[in-house]
């Protein structure tokens, strides 16, 4: 069972395996995972950079290449 966190609202489920795992993998962003079978667990969350139309933040800032 995983214990997982929504962080828009800052709700905790407690869940299979399998679904929280469906949740983290199509909602990356707004699901963090707090336990896994009763052990804490470090979840790294990766912010996503909005590029705007009509935004020139893509020409001022370098982004890193991957």
């Amino acid at each position: 069972m995983y214990k997982i966190m929504y962080l828009k609202t800052g709700n905790v489920f407690i869940l299979p395996e399998n679904e929280a795992n469906d949740l983290k993998t199509m909602f990356p962003e707004d699901y963090k995972i707090l336990e896994k079978n009763g052990k804490k667990f470090k979840d790294v969350i990766k912010k996503t950079k909005k590029d705007e139309k009509g935004s020139i933040y893509s020409q001022v800032v370098e982004q890193e290449q991957t």
